[in-house]
Formats: structure tokens, sequence, C-alpha cells
């Protein structure tokens, strides 16, 4: 009993972590709509939105915005390789939880680089639109889905999406040892993952990157896509119907 304990600990723990970290980071956007005006984090979410403030300025708060997107939105669909992991890992006798830390610190931490990224990418947009006319920013929102769409077909996205379906290939394959080396691979594994979603993650440029609905939407189509049969098929029927949605958006905008 104890010892069938203690091998179960290290995956409890896994599932336990990645829905508070996730829970937490729902928890905080939720808290961040302007709606919620008694929330201290409205104050963030005006300042994140209010795209007229000097960009560097601004940045940090943006940028924190993103991250917690990304940690609310991915690491969710990381836990099947993040209990993966902690199966695997049964034989290390020693720092194992701190090795598991490790593959989810890396992960984050990718996925963090991606929202700094898509921090600047939201301000300077903004700032194009600002003095843009209605034509042209609608034909950036159509190009924008467009893009996510057409990346849905391409064998970058087939490939990264194999891999993250399928995470016991990606251990077979970059296996390291120790907490470093977990924290490697995880990083490694992020980047596989930002592989796979960076273009469906970069429609909340075109949503609004406060948009709760759509978050909630786009992170339950990654989810579906790297855990349920055929969802891998759907995502590219989806991916047309982006790249249609795109087209018509662009020639609305310029009729």
């Amino acid at each position: 009993m104890s010892a069938v304990h203690l091998s179960q600990r290290p995956r409890l723990m896994a599932w336990l972590g990645v829905g508070l970290a996730a829970g937490a980071g729902w928890l905080a956007l939720a808290a961040m709509d302007p709606a919620v005006q008694s929330s201290p984090l409205a104050a963030l979410a005006e300042l994140c939105m209010a795209l007229e403030a000097p960009a560097l300025a601004q940045y940090p708060a943006v940028a924190a915005m993103w991250l917690l997107m990304s940690v609310a939105m991915m690491l969710p669909t990381a836990a099947p390789a993040i209990d993966l992991y902690a199966r695997l890992s049964r034989r290390i006798e020693r720092g194992r939880l701190l090795c598991l830390a490790g593959f989810a610190g890396g992960y984050v931490a990718a996925w963090g680089g991606f929202g700094l990224v898509a921090a600047g990418a939201q301000i300077a947009i903004a700032g194009a639109a600002t003095n843009a006319t209605a034509g042209a920013t609608g034909t950036l929102a159509g190009a924008l889905l467009v893009l996510a769409g057409a990346y849905q077909l391409t064998p970058l996205k087939a490939a990264c999406l194999t891999l993250c379906r399928n995470p016991l290939a990606f251990f077979m394959a970059q296996w390291r040892e120790g907490p470093l080396g977990a924290t490697g691979m995880g990083l490694r594994h992020g980047l596989i993952c930002i592989g796979c979603c960076w273009a469906l993650m970069g429609l909340m440029l075109v949503a609004g990157a406060m948009n709760l609905i759509w978050m909630a939407g786009l992170g339950a189509l990654m989810l579906a896509e790297k855990t349920l049969p055929g969802a891998d098929r759907a995502g590219r029927v989806i991916g047309v119907a982006l790249a249609f949605a795109g087209a018509a958006l662009i020639v609305d905008a310029n009729i």
C-alpha cells in the first residue's frame, strides 16, 4: 500500500499542479475583465486594452496578460505529457518531484517566450490600427485568419501535432536525466507545442486579448486536437473554415 501510494504521488501532484496553475490563470483573467470593477486586476486589463499609452510603458502589463493566457489555455493541453513524464520517471530515486516541476516549468517558459513576442505584436498591431482605415483593419484581421487557417494544413503543423498527440515518441527521442535535463525536455516540448498551436493562439490578436469566450473556445480546440481521436482531422477542417472566413473578411473590407 505504501509503495503504491508513493509511486502515485508524483502523478497526483502533476495533475493537481496543472489544475491549480491553469485554474489560477483563468481566475486572474476573469478578474481582469473590466466589467468586474471591484477587481484590482481590472486596472491592469484597462491598461492592456488602452493602447494609446507609450508602447514601452505598456509592454509589461500586456506581456503579463499574455503569460496568464498561455498558462490558462496551454498548460492543460500539456497535462497528458506531464502525466506520462511522471509515470516514466518512477525509477528516479531522488528529486523526482523536482524533475517533474522542471519539466512543467520548461514548458511554461517556452510559452512565456511566445507571450513576450505576442505582447509586442499586439502593441504593434494596435499602434498601426490607430490611424488605419476600417478597410485596412478588416484586411489585416482577415489576413491573420487566412494565415491561421492555412497553417492548420501544413506539414509542419502535422509533424508538431503528431508529437503532441504521442508524447511517448518525444520522450524516447529526447529523454534527459536530472532536473536540468527535465527542464530542457519541457522547454523542447513547449517549443513543439508552439509549433503546433502558435497560429491558433495568434487568433487572440484578432478576437481581442481579453475575450474570455474566444480564450475558452480556442483552448478547448487545442486541447481536443491533442487528445481526442480524430480531432487532428477536424482541425484541418477548421483550418479550411478559418481561411475561407478570412478571405471573406478581406473581400468585405475592400468592397
